[in-house]
C-alpha cells in the first residue's frame, strides 16, 4: 500500500503545488477544461515512468536505469499528441522545421547550455557504464522534450495569458515559467517508501533552470529538435566528463 501512495504522490504533487500559479494566469473561465486536461496527462505521464521503477516484474528491459517507463512515456507522449494535435493548434512543437528568424539566437543558446556540461568535471567521479551514457544520449532528452516542451507546455500556452503582469510591468511568458518549475520539481521532489517528502534544492533550481530555457527554445523556434538534442547531449556529456 505505501509503495502505491509513494507513487501517486510523487505523480500528483509537482503538479499540484503549481495548480495556484496556473489558475492565476489562466486567460478566462473557459480554459477550466484545457487545464484539468494538463493535469490529467502530466499525472498519467508521470505515474507510467514511476510504475516500472517500483514493479520490477512489469520491466520488459532490464538494465540499471529507467529504460521500459521511458519507452512507454516516449510512446504515450506521441500517440497523446497525435490525438489532441488539433487541440495544440498554433503551437505544434513536434517538427524539424526551426524558424529561420530565431535559429542563430537558439542555436547559441543550446551550445551554451551543452558547454555547461563540462563543468560536471568538479562533481564526484563515476565508474565508467556504457548503459548509462547510451541511456542519457538517447532517452531523457526524447521522452521529457516530447511530453514537457511538445504537450504540456503547448496546452499551457492556449489556455494561459501571453504575459506576465505586476503593475505596469510585463515579464515573460507565464507558460514558460510554469514548465520550467515543474520541471524541477519533478526532478528535485520525491517522496520515501515512509512516504516522508524529500527535497533536494540544487537539482530543483539546476533543472528549473534548464527546463525554463529548453521551453522558451521551443517557443522561439516552434520546435523541440533543438531542445531534444542539448537536453540528450547535456545529460550525456555530464556523465561521461565524471566517468573518464
Amino acid at each position: 500500500m505505501h509503495i502505491i501512495l509513494k507513487i501517486l504522490l510523487e505523480s500528483i504533487l509537482p503538479v499540484l503545488l503549481l495548480l495556484p500559479l496556473i489558475m492565476i494566469f489562466t486567460k478566462d473561465e473557459n480554459q477550466i477544461k484545457t487545464i484539468g486536461f494538463f493535469l490529467f496527462i502530466f499525472i498519467c505521464y508521470q505515474l507510467i515512468l514511476k510504475i516500472p521503477i517500483e514493479c520490477k516484474e512489469l520491466q520488459f528491459i532490464n538494465g540499471k536505469k529507467n529504460w521500459t517507463g521511458k519507452l512507454i512515456g516516449i510512446f504515450f507522449g506521441s500517440v497523446t499528441y497525435l490525438l489532441i494535435y488539433k487541440k495544440l493548434q498554433p503551437f505544434t512543437f513536434l517538427r524539424i522545421k526551426q524558424d529561420p528568424n530565431k535559429l542563430a539566437k537558439t542555436i547559441l543558446i543550446c551550445f551554451i547550455l551543452i558547454f555547461t556540461a563540462f563543468f560536471s568535471c568538479f562533481d564526484s567521479a563515476k565508474e565508467f557504464d556504457t548503459e548509462i551514457l547510451i541511456f542519457q544520449l538517447t532517452m531523457p532528452g526524447l521522452d521529457e522534450e516530447i511530453m514537457f516542451r511538445g504537450i504540456l507546455l503547448a496546452l499551457l500556452l492556449t489556455c494561459l495569458k501571453d504575459k506576465i503582469k505586476i503593475g505596469k510591468r510585463t515579464f515573460g511568458n507565464p507558460g514558460i515559467l510554469i514548465i520550467g518549475l515543474l520541471f524541477g520539481l519533478v526532478h528535485g521532489c520525491s517522496v520515501s517508501n515512509k512516504l516522508e517528502l524529500n527535497f533536494e534544492f540544487y537539482p530543483f533550481i539546476w533543472t528549473f533552470i534548464f527546463g525554463y530555457i529548453w521551453s522558451w527554445v521551443t517557443v522561439e523556434s516552434k520546435s523541440i529538435l533543438l531542445p531534444i538534442l542539448s537536453h540528450n547531449l547535456t545529460n550525456f556529456i555530464q556523465n561521461l566528463v565524471r566517468m573518464v
